[in-house]
Parts: C-alpha cells; sequence; structure tokens
C-alpha cells in the first residue's frame, strides 16, 4: 500500500497522495503547535486523551481510496486504466476500509464518519453497492462500515455517544472538531499557493494597539480600551459613541485568534488599513466577498507583487492569518448548518470574534446573529459585541448569554440639533450658506433623492452605492481628502456614511431616517469633539423623506419624529431616545419583533434536526437578507471587449487575476428587485456578471434602467 500512496496521484498536478497526506500532517503539528492549548481547553474532558490520535488518523487515511484506479484515470494518471468491469466509487467512502483493523472501534467509527462527509455528498444505497464491489474486486477488501455511509451523521453519533455512556453534545461536539479540523487542514493542505493552516498566534495585541495609539494620535488606551483589555476572557457587550475608539477596543480583545466584523465591506476595507497598520501586513487579512477583486485593483494600481497578493488572499479565506477582518456573512452562516459548516465552527474553539455595528441588520438577520453568537459560546469562543445604537430586546438577549455589559459615555456635547419641518429639497440654499462657513455633508435616504440634490447644488459632489468600482472608490478617496483637508464645501452621500466613512463635517443635513440610524449619522459631525456645539450643527428635515416603508421601517421614522426635539443633547440623552423609540415599536409594529424571534426560532429547530440543510451559498444569502446582481453598464462593452477576450483566453490563474480585476473596476451591485431579466445579458466567460442596459454618469451614477426596469 505504501508503495501506491507514493507513486499514485492524489491532485491532477501529479502530486502524489502520500505527498499530500504528509502536507496535511504537517499542517496538524502546525495547528498543535500554534493552538494545541486552547483547543483542548474546548475538548469534552471524556475524550481529551484520544482527540488529537483521532485527528491524526482521519488526516493520514482520509484519502486513501484515492488509489482506486477509476479516480487515477480521472485527474489524469496515464499510467493507470481502470477495467472495463469495475464500477466506480467515490474515494471518501472507499478510503475508511483502510484503516487499520487494530483500531478501537469507537475512534475507527469517528473517523470513518469524518472521513465518508468531508466531502458534501449524501450517499445512498448505490453507493454502498458500488463501494462493495470495488473493495472485493480491486483490493480484497470486505465492507465492515455499511451502517456509516447509510446513515445521516446526527443519528451515528448519537449512537456513539450512548454507547460510550457520553452526553451526546459531548459526542456531537467532539465529532464538530474533528470533522471540522480535517475539512481545514485538507483545504489548506490543498492549496497551491497558501498550503498553510495557521501563520501564526496574536498573543499581545493590546501593545501594538498602544504603539500605534501613541504613534498616531500620541495617546494610549483610554478607559473603554482599558476595559477590554482587563475583561477579555468574558463576552462583552459594550456602548458608546461613535469616535471613542471601539475599533481599537476591539482590535485589544482579538487575543490569540480572532475576525473582526463589519457589516458593510466599505467600512471592513476601512478596519483592514487600518489593522495592517497595528499589527502588520503579514498578520492581518481582509476577507469578504470581493476582497481579492477590490486589493488586486489597489495593489495593481501601486505595481505590488500580484503573487503575494493572491497568497495572502488564499491564507486569509483558509483562516490561516491569527487576525481577519470580515463580513459576518463570510462566517456566521455557519449557523444554518450548511455543508462542511463543522469547518468554520471548529474555529470557534480557539477564536474571538468582535461584531461592530450590529444594528445595521434587518429584525430577522439580527435574529440570526444572535443565534450564532450563542453557539459560538457553546464552542468555547468569546465574543464582543459593539454598537452605539443596539436595540434594547438584542441587548437583553445577549445578557442572556452571560454578556458582561459596560456603556462608555463622554459629558462632552457634541451635536446641536434644529428640526425643521420641510423637505429636504427645500433647504437647498440653506445648505449653500451653509457651505461658505464649513463642510457641509447632505445624506438622503436614497439614491434618487441624492441625484435631486446634486442637480439642486451646483458644485456639490456626490457619493452613492451606484456608481462603477472605478469611480466609487475614487469619489470615496476624494471625499476622505475633503474632510481632512481645510477647503469649505458640500458633499451629498446616503446611508453608505453612516457606518462606512470616517469622516468629520461641521454641519451635517439630512432626512430623517430611524433613530438608529439618524444617532450614526450624528457621529459624522464633529466626531471626536473639541469643536463648540453653541449652535446648530445637525440639521434634521422630517417631512417628505425618500424611502420611508421601503428603506426604513415606517413606525420607527414616525416615532423617531414624534420625540426628536430642537437644541444640544448629549450622549446619554441620545441613548433615552433610542430606548423610548424602541419601546414604543414594540408596542404598535408587532411584526417587527416577531421577524426576530421567528429567525431565531427557525435557527433553533434547525439544530434539533437533520432532516433540512442550505448549502453554503444559501446560507450566505439568508444572512446578508439581501439579493443582489453584479452588472456592467452597457456603455462600457466595447471599451472591455479586448480585456474580456484576453481573459477568457488566458491559462494562467495570476494573469487571470489581473485581468479579472481591470473587469470588475467597471461593476456594480444593484439589488435584484430594482433589475428586469430583459435588461440583463451574461458577460461571455464570467459567471455572475450582467451587462446591463441603462444610463450611467460619472457624476450621478446608475440611472434609468431600460426595457421596463426600475429607476434607481
Amino acid at each position: 500500500m505504501e508503495q501506491k500512496l507514493m507513486t499514485l496521484w492524489a491532485k491532477s498536478d501529479g502530486t502524489t497522495i502520500r505527498d499530500h497526506t504528509d502536507r496535511l500532517l504537517e499542517n496538524l503539528k502546525k495547528l498543535r503547535e500554534e493552538y494545541g492549548d486552547l483547543i483542548e481547553g474546548r475538548v469534552p474532558d471524556s475524550m481529551k486523551d484520544i482527540f488529537w490520535k483521532t485527528l491524526e488518523l482521519a488526516c493520514e487515511y482520509h484519502d486513501y481510496g484515492k488509489v482506486h484506479s477509476h479516480f487515477q484515470s480521472k485527474v489524469g494518471n496515464k499510467a493507470v486504466k481502470p477495467p472495463k468491469d469495475l464500477p466506480e466509487a467515490r474515494h471518501n467512502l472507499l478510503s475508511p476500509a483502510f484503516l487499520p483493523q487494530e483500531i478501537d472501534p469507537f475512534i475507527r467509527d469517528i473517523v470513518s464518519l469524518a472521513i465518508i462527509h468531508h466531502h458534501d455528498y449524501k450517499p445512498n444505497e448505490e453507493d454502498v453497492r458500488k463501494v462493495k464491489e470495488v473493495l472485493k474486486k480491486e483490493f480484497g477488501k470486505t465492507l465492515t462500515y455499511r451502517e456509516l455511509i447509510k446513515n445521516r451523521e446526527s443519528a451515528v453519533v448519537r449512537r456513539i455517544a450512548i454507547r460510550n455512556r457520553l452526553d451526546e453534545k459531548e459526542g456531537r461536539k467532539f465529532y464538530t472538531l474533528i470533522k471540522g479540523f480535517l475539512l481545514r487542514i485538507d483545504h489548506a493542505s490543498s492549496n497551491r499557493f497558501s498550503p498553510y493552516v495557521e501563520t501564526g498566534r496574536e498573543r499581545r495585541p493590546e501593545e501594538k494597539v498602544e504603539d500605534f495609539l501613541h504613534r498616531k494620535r500620541k495617546s494610549s488606551l483610554n478607559d473603554l480600551q482599558r476595559f477590554v483589555l482587563e475583561n477579555r476572557e468574558e463576552n462583552l457587550l459594550i456602548s458608546a459613541p461613535t469616535g471613542y475608539g471601539k475599533t481599537e477596543a476591539g482590535f485589544v480583545f482579538l487575543k490569540d485568534k480572532g475576525f473582526f466584523t463589519l457589516p458593510v465591506r466599505v467600512s471592513a476595507n476601512a478596519i483592514y488599513e487600518r489593522a495592517k497598520e497595528v499589527f502588520g501586513e503579514e498578520e492581518a487579512g481582509l476577507l469578504h466577498s470581493g476582497a481579492l477583486v477590490e486589493r488586486t485593483m489597489d495593489e495593481f494600481r501601486s505595481n505590488a507583487d500580484l503573487r503575494t497578493l493572491v497568497l495572502d488572499h488564499y491564507l486569509t479565506r483558509n483562516f490561516a492569518r491569527p487576525v481577519i477582518i470580515s463580513t459576518p456573512d463570510q462566517i456566521l452562516p455557519f449557523v444554518f448548518r450548511h455543508g462542511g459548516y463543522e469547518k468554520i465552527a471548529s474555529l470557534f474553539t480557539y477564536s474571538r470574534v468582535v461584531v461592530d455595528e450590529p444594528q445595521l441588520f434587518e429584525p430577522y438577520t439580527m435574529g440570526f446573529l444572535v443565534k450564532a453568537l450563542e453557539k459560538i459560546g457553546e464552542l468555547g469562543g468569546k465574543v464582543l459585541v459593539m454598537s452605539a445604537t443596539l436595540p434594547p430586546f438584542v441587548e437583553e438577549d445577549l445578557s442572556m448569554f452571560e454578556f458582561k455589559r459596560e456603556l462608555f459615555l463622554t459629558d462632552e456635547v457634541r451635536h446641536n440639533l434644529r428640526v425643521i419641518p420641510h423637505s429636504i429639497l427645500d433647504f437647498v440654499q440653506d445648505i449653500k450658506k451653509l457651505s461658505e462657513r464649513g463642510k457641509v455633508l447632505v445624506i438622503s435616504n436614497t439614491i434618487p433623492r441624492a441625484v435631486e440634490l446634486k442637480k439642486a447644488l451646483s458644485g456639490a459632489e456626490l457619493l452613492h452605492s451606484q456608481f462603477i468600482l472605478r469611480d466609487r472608490k475614487d469619489k470615496e478617496r476624494k471625499i476622505k481628502e475633503f474632510f481632512d483637508g481645510e477647503e469649505k464645501g458640500v458633499w451629498i452621500t446616503t446611508q453608505l456614511a453612516e457606518v462606512s466613512l470616517d469622516l468629520d463635517a461641521d454641519f451635517l443635513v439630512t432626512e430623517l431616517s430611524t433613530v438608529d440610524s439618524l444617532l450614526q449619522r450624528m457621529g459624522r459631525v464633529n466626531r471626536r469633539g473639541g469643536k463648540p456645539a453653541d449652535v446648530p450643527n445637525v440639521f434634521i428635515l422630517t417631512e417628505d423623506c425618500s424611502g420611508i416603508g421601503r428603506v426604513y421601517r415606517k413606525a420607527i421614522h414616525e416615532e423617531t419624529k414624534k420625540l426628536l426635539r430642537d437644541g444640544r443633547i448629549t450622549e446619554e440623552e441620545k441613548l433615552a431616545l433610542l430606548r423610548k423609540v424602541y419601546d414604543r415599536v414594540q408596542e404598535i409594529d408587532s411584526k417587527y419583533l416577531e421577524d426576530y424571534t421567528k429567525a431565531k426560532d427557525f435557527i433553533d429547530n434547525l439544530w434539533k434536526t437533520d432532516h433540512f440543510r442550505v448549502s453554503r451559498k444559501e446560507a450566505q444569502e439568508l444572512f446578508r437578507d439581501i439579493h443582489t446582481v453584479t452588472v456592467i453598464p452597457e456603455r462600457f462593452r466595447d471599451k472591455l471587449g479586448d480585456i474580456l477576450r484576453e481573459y477568457n483566453h488566458s491559462r494562467d490563474t495570476l494573469e487571470r487575476v489581473r485581468l479579472l480585476a481591470s473587469i470588475l473596476d467597471y461593476t456594480i451591485t444593484v439589488q435584484s428587485y430594482k433589475v428586469k431579466e430583459a435588461s440583463l445579458e451574461p458577460v461571455e466567460g464570467i459567471r455572475g456578471i450582467y451587462w446591463l442596459r441603462a444610463d450611467y454618469s460619472s457624476d450621478t451614477g446608475l440611472g434609468r434602467i431600460e426595457e421596463g426596469g426600475n429607476i434607481l
């Protein structure tokens, strides 16, 4: 057998089964060296002594079934030709037959089960027949684990637990760790760009944060950051106003290994840039659906080494970096128990998770989030939830999970409100006057309203989500330069500014949104304090507000409007306003809390049964609570013609990544309901991207969609 392992292929590039298996064993050694103490602390006490041996067996034997002649033919090994009368069987179903007979039957069953299911496939009776025949004809073996192939994983784990007098939860947790780590180690070992399961451990993040604060701001840890440092072995729930240093507090929390999650990709990009400054480029990674493309575009423009960038991307995608900045949809959908969810669940035995600005989610997504945090706690992970505006009912639920709660407020008054019962379109002349006094940030609830304001305010700049990526990144750079500089003027934007842009304006002019959104918008004025608030610096227009009922919930909007008052407002008064609004909303909008509760019940039921599963893609879509389409405006078809032809003909991976980045420079992500199928045409050779017949301007973004589509 050893000779076969050394000569037969595991991969189509000729990597032998022995070489691939040895990579797994090396990565297992690396995982144990870096995080073994933390992982062992999460393994059920009655099974600690067999954990590493069981995982080693799973790594060693997981691919032995690839000696099957049909598999060798499939990966292109011309030295092997399968007999004509021999059926083809899946290699993961064959592999357990090669486990040594002398292994403890209990361990054998767990290892066999993990190997069988390390590919997301449900074996059936026909699979059992084929495996039985192949084992007998090709290898002279008898199938001895038939019931493990046929049965659901949960049923088998339950029997193992009962047979060994274990609590069922302990049996499930042990199996989850074995399968999850096998998946992680296998996937990392199979990647030619980044074959490492872990690259290191972040042991003293507080020292790096202190150094960063000293270099950048001539300061040290504040009371919030010290609180996190002193209590980071607990689960923490923190409320603090914008500009209080929550990001650095989150970095302090990420001891050993951690994920810093933000709900908006632009926010994640910005925090990643800061994380690189704190931890260094080799310690921090960026993880979201567009991370590789966006980073490739940035690095390509600066003539960086594309191979290094791709290496870093795959290390991050395999969770090998000790600090990862991510959108929640990349890790938290494990709560839906999608195929292979154990890979991510196993991470949480030794990882920490920071959840920043969760209030941006709809009620049902918030319900999914709360249950995901509960499961992370059960696995042994630590969680820090940070928000300036968290709904009270979410705080109550999180407190049930033994979160340590702390509120950080400043006595400094940063905002002076003027509530105006008019449309923002009637306030144009006043905006012009304010722009003569300082920097004005104008926020509308929708893109069409923002475009209307742009047309009314000649000379004002505009930023929203419906610009092609190239134009949007250019505008993001310009808006930051404007608010960091000395020039006076006006920028118009949408709710994009609430969490994704670190701006400090002199004046905010905004349509009334909902209380949580409004408080976030206020954080873009006098952001770090220090400016007087003796006269109004926040102007809230309460009539003819766009997006109510579609973008913002009507009940919350109306209650916010009823309770708003002119004048100076303290941080404590802001929180009181938030609680009053949500207390009223729970009374008058029963569906709001109902959606939240239904989502939690859905997850609870999902973990009680093995009869319903979703795919990873479906889980991510459920968690994002938004269905989108990536499009390229039709006007760029001729411009991209040559690049697309090069992309479709190239076989070099790095060159294709570079070309794809150039193409995606012209893409926009649009909500599905806004486009009709008649308006879309697939871009040849690139899955999931479409040409869209629509108006586009670099000044105002995507406009009228043709063929019956809606106007954005």
